[in-house]
Protein backbone atom coordinates (compact mmCIF):
# COMPACT_ATOMS: atom_id res chain seq x y z
CA UNK A 1 0.00 0.00 0.00
CA UNK A 2 2.73 2.12 0.41
CA UNK A 3 4.66 1.77 -2.52
CA UNK A 4 1.38 2.38 -4.34
CA UNK A 5 0.55 5.44 -2.77
CA UNK A 6 4.48 6.28 -3.28
CA UNK A 7 3.68 5.81 -6.84
CA UNK A 8 0.35 7.76 -7.44
CA UNK A 9 1.53 10.87 -5.29
CA UNK A 10 4.77 10.82 -7.80
CA UNK A 11 2.22 10.71 -10.64
CA UNK A 12 -0.23 13.03 -9.97
CA UNK A 13 2.74 15.67 -9.03
CA UNK A 14 3.95 14.94 -12.26
CA UNK A 15 0.65 15.28 -14.19
CA UNK A 16 0.17 18.71 -12.17
CA UNK A 17 4.11 20.01 -13.03
CA UNK A 18 2.90 19.50 -16.64
CA UNK A 19 -0.45 20.67 -16.43
CA UNK A 20 0.45 24.02 -14.16
CA UNK A 21 3.76 24.44 -16.49
CA UNK A 22 1.33 26.03 -19.15
CA UNK A 23 0.34 29.09 -17.43
CA UNK A 24 3.39 29.23 -14.70
CA UNK A 25 6.88 28.07 -14.56
CA UNK A 26 7.55 28.90 -10.57
CA UNK A 27 4.24 26.33 -10.79
CA UNK A 28 6.17 23.61 -12.37
CA UNK A 29 9.80 24.56 -10.56
CA UNK A 30 7.39 24.08 -7.34
CA UNK A 31 5.99 21.01 -8.71
CA UNK A 32 8.80 19.06 -9.93
CA UNK A 33 10.83 19.50 -7.00
CA UNK A 34 7.77 17.84 -4.99
CA UNK A 35 8.11 14.69 -7.50
CA UNK A 36 11.88 14.81 -6.77
CA UNK A 37 11.68 14.83 -3.19
CA UNK A 38 8.84 12.24 -3.32
CA UNK A 39 11.18 9.43 -5.40
CA UNK A 40 14.11 10.36 -3.23
CA UNK A 41 12.10 9.20 -0.20
CA UNK A 42 10.59 6.12 -1.03
CA UNK A 43 14.60 5.38 -2.91
CA UNK A 44 14.78 4.72 1.26
CA UNK A 45 12.24 1.54 1.55
CA UNK A 46 12.75 0.66 -2.51
CA UNK A 47 16.07 1.38 -3.36
CA UNK A 48 16.16 -0.72 -6.47
CA UNK A 49 12.49 0.17 -8.16
CA UNK A 50 13.79 3.92 -7.46
CA UNK A 51 17.35 3.52 -9.06
CA UNK A 52 15.18 2.17 -12.37
CA UNK A 53 13.10 5.04 -12.68
CA UNK A 54 16.24 7.19 -12.51
CA UNK A 55 17.76 5.47 -15.22
CA UNK A 56 15.27 5.82 -17.11
CA UNK A 57 13.81 9.55 -16.25
CA UNK A 58 15.93 11.29 -18.94
CA UNK A 59 14.00 9.91 -21.46
CA UNK A 60 10.94 10.92 -19.69
CA UNK A 61 12.30 14.62 -19.09
CA UNK A 62 13.83 15.15 -22.70
CA UNK A 63 11.85 13.82 -25.12
CA UNK A 64 8.26 13.51 -23.37
CA UNK A 65 7.93 16.28 -20.50
CA UNK A 66 10.14 18.58 -22.08
CA UNK A 67 8.16 18.44 -25.20
CA UNK A 68 4.68 18.93 -23.45
CA UNK A 69 5.81 22.48 -21.62
CA UNK A 70 6.03 25.71 -23.24
CA UNK A 71 9.92 26.30 -24.23
CA UNK A 72 10.69 28.64 -21.83
CA UNK A 73 10.45 25.78 -19.53
CA UNK A 74 12.73 23.31 -21.61
CA UNK A 75 16.03 23.88 -19.25
CA UNK A 76 14.53 23.50 -16.31
CA UNK A 77 12.66 20.11 -17.89
CA UNK A 78 16.19 18.77 -18.92
CA UNK A 79 17.72 18.96 -15.73
CA UNK A 80 15.06 17.58 -13.76
CA UNK A 81 16.42 13.94 -14.33
CA UNK A 82 19.81 15.22 -13.03
CA UNK A 83 18.31 16.72 -9.83
CA UNK A 84 16.92 13.53 -9.25
CA UNK A 85 19.78 11.37 -9.72
CA UNK A 86 21.34 13.79 -6.80
CA UNK A 87 18.54 13.23 -4.53
CA UNK A 88 18.35 9.87 -5.04
CA UNK A 89 22.16 9.17 -4.58
CA UNK A 90 22.57 11.19 -1.41
CA UNK A 91 19.66 8.99 -0.07
CA UNK A 92 21.49 5.53 -0.95
CA UNK A 93 24.87 7.11 0.05
CA UNK A 94 23.01 7.73 3.93
CA UNK A 95 21.13 4.22 3.75
CA UNK A 96 24.91 2.38 2.13
CA UNK A 97 26.91 4.65 5.06
CA UNK A 98 24.17 3.07 7.81
CA UNK A 99 24.55 -0.19 6.88
CA UNK A 100 27.98 -0.57 5.72
CA UNK A 101 28.31 -1.11 2.10
CA UNK A 102 28.69 2.24 0.93
CA UNK A 103 32.55 2.19 1.56
CA UNK A 104 32.54 -1.60 0.13
CA UNK A 105 30.98 -0.13 -3.01
CA UNK A 106 34.05 1.43 -3.93
CA UNK A 107 36.28 -1.49 -3.62
CA UNK A 108 36.62 -1.73 -7.65
CA UNK A 109 39.06 -1.67 -9.85
CA UNK A 110 36.35 0.58 -11.94
CA UNK A 111 36.01 3.10 -9.28
CA UNK A 112 39.38 3.55 -8.43
CA UNK A 113 40.28 3.98 -12.36
CA UNK A 114 37.19 7.22 -12.46
CA UNK A 115 39.08 8.44 -9.25
CA UNK A 116 42.11 8.72 -11.08
CA UNK A 117 40.78 9.96 -14.32
CA UNK A 118 38.98 12.98 -12.20
CA UNK A 119 42.46 13.74 -10.30
CA UNK A 120 43.84 13.75 -13.67
CA UNK A 121 41.19 16.26 -14.94
CA UNK A 122 41.92 18.35 -11.76
CA UNK A 123 45.91 18.42 -12.69
CA UNK A 124 44.87 19.35 -16.34
CA UNK A 125 42.61 22.13 -15.49
CA UNK A 126 45.08 23.59 -12.91
CA UNK A 127 48.28 23.16 -15.49
CA UNK A 128 45.82 24.72 -18.18
CA UNK A 129 43.93 27.35 -16.27
CA UNK A 130 40.84 26.44 -16.51
CA UNK A 131 37.96 28.87 -14.90
CA UNK A 132 36.66 26.49 -12.03
CA UNK A 133 33.39 26.63 -12.61
CA UNK A 134 34.19 25.70 -16.89
CA UNK A 135 36.46 22.72 -15.02
CA UNK A 136 33.72 21.69 -12.82
CA UNK A 137 30.81 21.59 -15.22
CA UNK A 138 33.41 19.71 -17.75
CA UNK A 139 34.03 17.19 -15.05
CA UNK A 140 30.68 16.93 -13.94
CA UNK A 141 29.29 16.62 -17.51
CA UNK A 142 31.64 13.55 -18.14
CA UNK A 143 31.30 11.71 -14.80
CA UNK A 144 27.48 12.52 -13.15
CA UNK A 145 26.33 9.18 -14.29
CA UNK A 146 28.74 6.84 -13.30
CA UNK A 147 27.69 7.41 -9.89
CA UNK A 148 24.91 4.87 -10.88
CA UNK A 149 27.99 2.90 -10.98
CA UNK A 150 28.67 2.85 -7.19
CA UNK A 151 24.69 3.38 -6.59
CA UNK A 152 24.16 0.31 -7.68
CA UNK A 153 27.18 -1.76 -5.87
CA UNK A 154 25.51 0.33 -2.86
CA UNK A 155 21.95 -1.05 -2.80
CA UNK A 156 23.20 -4.54 -4.19
CA UNK A 157 21.30 -6.73 -7.04
CA UNK A 158 21.01 -10.61 -7.11
CA UNK A 159 20.45 -12.40 -10.88
CA UNK A 160 16.27 -11.93 -10.44
CA UNK A 161 16.51 -8.54 -9.54
CA UNK A 162 19.25 -7.64 -12.42
CA UNK A 163 16.95 -9.39 -14.87
CA UNK A 164 13.63 -7.47 -13.72
CA UNK A 165 15.55 -4.16 -14.10
CA UNK A 166 17.02 -4.96 -17.33
CA UNK A 167 13.68 -6.33 -18.82
CA UNK A 168 12.62 -2.59 -17.66
CA UNK A 169 14.62 -1.43 -19.64
CA UNK A 170 14.28 -3.40 -23.17
CA UNK A 171 10.27 -3.06 -22.52
CA UNK A 172 10.80 0.31 -22.68
CA UNK A 173 12.86 0.22 -25.87
CA UNK A 174 10.27 -2.37 -27.29
CA UNK A 175 7.97 -0.09 -27.13
CA UNK A 176 9.53 2.79 -28.76
CA UNK A 177 10.53 0.18 -31.37
CA UNK A 178 6.84 -0.71 -31.81
CA UNK A 179 5.80 3.04 -32.29
CA UNK A 180 8.81 3.86 -35.18
CA UNK A 181 7.87 0.78 -36.94
CA UNK A 182 4.30 2.22 -37.00
CA UNK A 183 5.47 5.56 -38.03
CA UNK A 184 6.79 3.75 -41.18
CA UNK A 185 4.46 1.46 -41.87
CA UNK A 186 1.20 4.35 -41.56
CA UNK A 187 2.24 7.71 -41.22
CA UNK A 188 5.63 9.28 -39.85
CA UNK A 189 3.70 12.19 -38.65
CA UNK A 190 1.74 9.30 -36.40
CA UNK A 191 0.49 10.30 -33.02
CA UNK A 192 1.77 13.84 -33.57
CA UNK A 193 5.19 12.80 -33.49
CA UNK A 194 7.82 13.82 -36.30
CA UNK A 195 10.12 12.28 -38.60
CA UNK A 196 13.54 14.14 -39.14
CA UNK A 197 14.14 14.43 -42.72
CA UNK A 198 17.19 12.77 -44.02
CA UNK A 199 20.65 14.61 -46.00
CA UNK A 200 21.28 11.71 -48.47
CA UNK A 201 18.45 10.51 -49.91
CA UNK A 202 16.88 8.89 -46.42
CA UNK A 203 13.46 11.10 -46.82
CA UNK A 204 12.95 10.80 -43.14
CA UNK A 205 14.63 9.19 -40.19
CA UNK A 206 12.48 7.58 -37.35
CA UNK A 207 12.92 8.10 -33.90
CA UNK A 208 9.63 7.13 -31.92
CA UNK A 209 9.06 9.60 -29.06
CA UNK A 210 12.91 10.01 -28.63
CA UNK A 211 13.03 13.08 -30.84
CA UNK A 212 16.96 12.17 -32.01
CA UNK A 213 17.78 9.06 -34.50
CA UNK A 214 20.96 8.49 -32.91
CA UNK A 215 19.97 8.32 -29.49
CA UNK A 216 16.87 5.89 -30.42
CA UNK A 217 19.28 4.34 -32.49
CA UNK A 218 21.72 4.01 -29.68
CA UNK A 219 18.77 2.81 -26.92
CA UNK A 220 18.09 -0.09 -29.60
CA UNK A 221 21.43 -0.94 -29.90
CA UNK A 222 21.63 -1.35 -25.89
CA UNK A 223 18.86 -3.84 -25.99
CA UNK A 224 18.89 -5.87 -29.05
CA UNK A 225 22.37 -7.81 -27.35
CA UNK A 226 19.67 -9.27 -24.29
CA UNK A 227 17.24 -10.57 -27.27
CA UNK A 228 19.84 -11.96 -29.64
CA UNK A 229 21.14 -13.82 -26.72
CA UNK A 230 17.97 -14.71 -25.30
CA UNK A 231 17.02 -16.39 -28.61
CA UNK A 232 19.33 -19.36 -28.01
CA UNK A 233 20.34 -18.95 -24.35
CA UNK A 234 17.10 -19.18 -22.56
CA UNK A 235 15.94 -22.13 -20.84
CA UNK A 236 12.75 -22.18 -22.09
CA UNK A 237 11.60 -22.34 -25.62
CA UNK A 238 8.39 -19.43 -24.67
CA UNK A 239 11.01 -16.89 -23.93
CA UNK A 240 13.37 -18.03 -26.84
CA UNK A 241 10.35 -17.49 -29.13
CA UNK A 242 9.44 -13.80 -27.39
CA UNK A 243 13.57 -13.17 -27.68
CA UNK A 244 12.99 -13.99 -31.59
CA UNK A 245 10.14 -11.43 -31.84
CA UNK A 246 12.23 -9.10 -29.67
CA UNK A 247 15.27 -9.12 -31.85
CA UNK A 248 13.38 -8.53 -34.81
CA UNK A 249 11.74 -5.86 -34.01
CA UNK A 250 14.36 -4.20 -32.57
CA UNK A 251 16.55 -4.84 -35.68
CA UNK A 252 13.55 -3.44 -37.86
CA UNK A 253 13.63 -0.22 -35.88
CA UNK A 254 17.18 -0.11 -35.99
CA UNK A 255 17.30 -0.46 -40.03
CA UNK A 256 14.24 2.54 -39.84
CA UNK A 257 16.34 5.08 -37.86
CA UNK A 258 19.23 5.18 -40.55
CA UNK A 259 21.61 5.75 -37.82
CA UNK A 260 24.67 4.90 -39.44
CA UNK A 261 26.62 5.66 -36.28
CA UNK A 262 24.44 2.78 -34.58
CA UNK A 263 24.44 0.22 -37.37
CA UNK A 264 28.09 0.88 -36.82
CA UNK A 265 28.37 -0.21 -33.23
CA UNK A 266 26.12 -3.24 -33.24
CA UNK A 267 27.75 -4.60 -35.76
CA UNK A 268 31.34 -3.84 -34.96
CA UNK A 269 30.82 -3.35 -30.81
CA UNK A 270 27.96 -6.16 -30.04
CA UNK A 271 29.46 -8.02 -32.78
CA UNK A 272 32.50 -8.37 -31.62
CA UNK A 273 31.43 -8.93 -27.61
CA UNK A 274 28.69 -11.53 -28.71
CA UNK A 275 31.25 -13.62 -30.96
CA UNK A 276 33.58 -13.67 -28.27
CA UNK A 277 30.59 -15.37 -25.58
CA UNK A 278 28.21 -17.09 -28.08
CA UNK A 279 29.34 -18.27 -31.66
CA UNK A 280 25.52 -19.36 -31.91
CA UNK A 281 24.27 -16.39 -30.78
CA UNK A 282 26.45 -14.34 -33.90
CA UNK A 283 25.13 -16.62 -36.14
CA UNK A 284 21.88 -15.65 -35.28
CA UNK A 285 21.94 -12.38 -34.84
CA UNK A 286 23.65 -11.87 -38.20
CA UNK A 287 20.86 -14.07 -39.68
CA UNK A 288 17.89 -12.00 -38.16
CA UNK A 289 19.60 -8.61 -38.87
CA UNK A 290 19.62 -9.40 -42.41
CA UNK A 291 16.24 -10.67 -42.31
CA UNK A 292 15.20 -7.55 -40.49
CA UNK A 293 16.99 -5.46 -43.53
CA UNK A 294 15.37 -7.03 -46.27
CA UNK A 295 11.56 -6.57 -44.25
CA UNK A 296 12.47 -2.54 -43.64
CA UNK A 297 13.93 -2.69 -47.11
CA UNK A 298 10.33 -4.29 -48.73
CA UNK A 299 7.76 -3.50 -46.60
CA UNK A 300 4.65 -0.65 -47.09
CA UNK A 301 5.62 2.42 -45.95
CA UNK A 302 2.74 5.67 -45.11
CA UNK A 303 -0.31 3.38 -45.77
CA UNK A 304 -2.01 6.46 -44.27
CA UNK A 305 -0.81 9.41 -45.67
CA UNK A 306 -3.05 11.17 -48.49
CA UNK A 307 -2.52 10.06 -51.83
CA UNK A 308 -0.93 12.56 -54.30
CA UNK A 309 -3.17 14.20 -56.60
CA UNK A 310 -3.96 12.24 -59.54
CA UNK A 311 -1.09 12.58 -62.01
CA UNK A 312 1.50 13.60 -59.68
CA UNK A 313 4.31 11.49 -58.80
CA UNK A 314 3.85 9.16 -55.69
CA UNK A 315 6.40 10.57 -52.72
CA UNK A 316 9.79 8.90 -52.33
CA UNK A 317 10.17 5.63 -50.13
CA UNK A 318 13.19 6.08 -48.23
CA UNK A 319 15.77 4.46 -49.11
CA UNK A 320 18.34 2.48 -47.33
CA UNK A 321 21.02 1.17 -49.83
CA UNK A 322 21.92 4.66 -51.87
CA UNK A 323 21.15 7.04 -49.14
CA UNK A 324 23.94 4.85 -47.52
CA UNK A 325 26.78 5.03 -50.35
CA UNK A 326 26.18 8.53 -50.78
CA UNK A 327 26.66 9.00 -46.70
CA UNK A 328 29.78 6.39 -47.07
CA UNK A 329 31.00 8.80 -50.32
CA UNK A 330 30.73 12.02 -48.11
CA UNK A 331 32.72 10.27 -45.73
CA UNK A 332 35.64 9.24 -48.08
CA UNK A 333 35.95 12.32 -49.60
CA UNK A 334 37.11 14.26 -46.12
CA UNK A 335 33.80 16.20 -46.94
CA UNK A 336 32.15 14.72 -43.61
CA UNK A 337 32.36 17.07 -40.25
CA UNK A 338 33.20 14.22 -38.15
CA UNK A 339 35.84 13.57 -40.19
CA UNK A 340 37.12 17.30 -40.20
CA UNK A 341 36.72 17.73 -36.61
CA UNK A 342 38.99 14.74 -36.17
CA UNK A 343 41.74 16.10 -38.82
CA UNK A 344 41.09 19.57 -36.61
CA UNK A 345 42.27 18.12 -33.55
CA UNK A 346 45.79 16.89 -34.45
CA UNK A 347 47.52 20.09 -33.99
CA UNK A 348 44.97 20.34 -30.53
CA UNK A 349 46.84 17.27 -29.66
CA UNK A 350 50.13 17.52 -30.64
CA UNK A 351 50.33 20.72 -28.40
CA UNK A 352 49.28 19.12 -25.70
CA UNK A 353 49.76 15.24 -25.34
CA UNK A 354 49.37 14.07 -22.14
CA UNK A 355 46.73 16.07 -20.07
CA UNK A 356 44.54 17.74 -22.59
CA UNK A 357 43.30 21.20 -22.75
CA UNK A 358 40.95 20.59 -19.59
CA UNK A 359 38.01 19.95 -18.85
CA UNK A 360 35.17 21.33 -19.95
CA UNK A 361 37.48 23.20 -23.05
CA UNK A 362 36.67 20.83 -25.92
CA UNK A 363 33.94 19.23 -27.58
CA UNK A 364 30.99 18.91 -25.09
CA UNK A 365 27.70 21.26 -24.07
CA UNK A 366 30.01 23.03 -21.79
CA UNK A 367 32.33 24.54 -24.43
CA UNK A 368 29.66 26.02 -25.83
CA UNK A 369 27.93 27.17 -22.63
CA UNK A 370 31.18 28.85 -22.21
CA UNK A 371 32.90 30.24 -25.04
CA UNK A 372 36.78 28.10 -24.95
CA UNK A 373 39.30 29.96 -26.28
CA UNK A 374 40.42 26.32 -28.05
CA UNK A 375 37.89 26.75 -30.60
CA UNK A 376 39.52 30.01 -32.09
CA UNK A 377 42.72 28.98 -31.43
CA UNK A 378 42.99 26.42 -33.62
CA UNK A 379 39.71 27.13 -36.17
CA UNK A 380 37.88 24.83 -34.60
CA UNK A 381 34.51 27.24 -34.70
CA UNK A 382 35.03 27.86 -38.42
CA UNK A 383 33.92 23.96 -38.54
CA UNK A 384 30.66 24.86 -37.02
CA UNK A 385 28.64 26.42 -39.85
CA UNK A 386 25.46 24.77 -38.72
CA UNK A 387 24.24 27.22 -35.45
CA UNK A 388 22.44 23.94 -34.03
CA UNK A 389 25.66 22.27 -34.20
CA UNK A 390 26.98 21.90 -30.57
CA UNK A 391 29.27 19.40 -30.09
CA UNK A 392 32.28 17.28 -31.91
CA UNK A 393 29.84 14.21 -32.47
CA UNK A 394 32.95 12.05 -30.85
CA UNK A 395 32.69 11.10 -27.47
CA UNK A 396 35.99 9.84 -27.37
CA UNK A 397 37.68 12.67 -28.93
CA UNK A 398 36.19 15.10 -26.77
CA UNK A 399 37.65 13.14 -24.13
CA UNK A 400 41.26 12.42 -25.76
CA UNK A 401 41.40 16.16 -26.32
CA UNK A 402 40.02 17.19 -23.19
CA UNK A 403 41.53 14.86 -20.61
CA UNK A 404 45.13 13.86 -22.84
CA UNK A 405 46.38 10.25 -23.50
CA UNK A 406 46.75 9.69 -19.67
CA UNK A 407 43.19 10.69 -19.09
CA UNK A 408 41.79 8.41 -21.71
CA UNK A 409 43.60 5.59 -20.52
CA UNK A 410 42.42 6.22 -17.53
CA UNK A 411 38.89 5.78 -18.78
CA UNK A 412 39.14 3.12 -20.81
CA UNK A 413 40.83 1.04 -17.84
CA UNK A 414 37.72 1.91 -15.49
CA UNK A 415 35.37 0.27 -19.06
CA UNK A 416 37.55 -2.75 -19.44
CA UNK A 417 37.81 -3.26 -15.73
CA UNK A 418 34.26 -4.35 -15.55
CA UNK A 419 34.16 -5.63 -19.85
CA UNK A 420 36.82 -8.05 -19.49
CA UNK A 421 35.70 -10.00 -16.42
CA UNK A 422 31.91 -9.45 -18.12
CA UNK A 423 32.74 -11.20 -21.22
CA UNK A 424 34.48 -14.37 -19.41
CA UNK A 425 31.24 -14.63 -16.82
CA UNK A 426 29.24 -14.49 -19.86
CA UNK A 427 31.31 -17.22 -21.45
CA UNK A 428 30.95 -19.31 -18.34
CA UNK A 429 27.45 -19.01 -17.54
CA UNK A 430 24.12 -20.82 -18.63
CA UNK A 431 20.36 -19.81 -18.84
CA UNK A 432 19.06 -16.35 -17.35
CA UNK A 433 22.75 -15.40 -15.90
CA UNK A 434 24.92 -15.88 -19.70
CA UNK A 435 21.80 -14.16 -21.42
CA UNK A 436 22.24 -10.96 -18.96
CA UNK A 437 26.10 -10.62 -18.54
CA UNK A 438 26.15 -10.95 -22.09
CA UNK A 439 23.69 -8.79 -22.98
CA UNK A 440 25.14 -5.87 -20.20
CA UNK A 441 28.87 -7.03 -22.35
CA UNK A 442 27.32 -6.40 -25.99
CA UNK A 443 25.29 -3.62 -24.61
CA UNK A 444 28.60 -1.50 -23.53
CA UNK A 445 30.67 -2.46 -26.40
CA UNK A 446 28.05 -1.07 -28.74
CA UNK A 447 27.35 2.17 -26.67
CA UNK A 448 31.08 2.48 -26.50
CA UNK A 449 31.87 2.05 -30.65
CA UNK A 450 28.80 4.51 -31.36
CA UNK A 451 30.40 6.92 -29.23
CA UNK A 452 33.00 7.41 -31.77
CA UNK A 453 30.27 9.18 -34.17
CA UNK A 454 27.90 10.36 -31.42
CA UNK A 455 28.22 12.38 -27.77
CA UNK A 456 26.14 9.04 -26.26
CA UNK A 457 27.97 8.99 -23.00
CA UNK A 458 27.43 12.14 -22.32
CA UNK A 459 24.22 12.41 -22.90
CA UNK A 460 21.76 11.46 -20.49
CA UNK A 461 19.67 9.77 -21.71
CA UNK A 462 22.18 6.91 -22.27
CA UNK A 463 25.19 7.38 -20.45
CA UNK A 464 22.35 6.39 -17.37
CA UNK A 465 21.70 2.94 -19.05
CA UNK A 466 25.63 2.43 -19.78
CA UNK A 467 26.53 2.98 -16.19
CA UNK A 468 23.85 1.50 -14.44
CA UNK A 469 24.46 -1.27 -16.92
CA UNK A 470 28.43 -1.76 -15.84
CA UNK A 471 27.21 -1.51 -12.24
CA UNK A 472 25.39 -4.60 -12.36
CA UNK A 473 27.56 -6.47 -14.10
CA UNK A 474 30.44 -5.12 -11.72
CA UNK A 475 28.26 -7.48 -8.74
CA UNK A 476 27.05 -10.37 -11.18
CA UNK A 477 30.24 -11.22 -12.02
CA UNK A 478 31.93 -10.85 -8.28
CA UNK A 479 34.31 -13.74 -7.19
CA UNK A 480 32.15 -16.36 -5.34
CA UNK A 481 31.44 -15.43 -1.68
CA UNK A 482 31.51 -11.87 -2.73
CA UNK A 483 28.01 -10.07 -1.73
CA UNK A 484 25.67 -9.56 -4.71
CA UNK A 485 22.83 -7.96 -2.23
CA UNK A 486 23.87 -6.08 -0.43
CA UNK A 487 20.75 -4.13 0.81
CA UNK A 488 17.38 -6.06 1.27
CA UNK A 489 14.67 -4.77 -0.41
CA UNK A 490 12.22 -2.84 1.78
Amino acid sequence: MAALITTAVATLLLLGAIAIGQVSGPGFVVLGAAFVLVLAAGAWRWPRVVLMAVVLSPILDRYIVAGLVPSSLGFVAHVTSEALLAAVAIVIGIRGWRDGTLIPAFRHPTAAALVAFAALAVISALINLVPPTVALAGLAFTLDAAVLFVAVRVVGYDLTQGVASVAAFVALVAVAAAVAFAQALLDPNLFGLYALQGRYGEVYRLSAFLGDPNVFGAFVIAAAPFAILGMVAAMRRRWRLIAFGLALLLLIALWISFSRGAWLAFFVGAGIAIALINLRALMAGAALTALAFAIALTMPRDLLVRPPARGASPPPRPDLIDSTIGRVDTVSRGQDLRTQFVLNAIPILRDHPLLGVGPGRYGGAVADIFPTPIYPEYGTNKLFSNPLQRTVDNFWLHILIESGVLGLGALLAALAAVGIPAVMAARRAVGRRHVLIGGIAGACAALIVSSVSTMTLESNGVAYVFWFLLGLASLLTAKVGAPTALVPEG
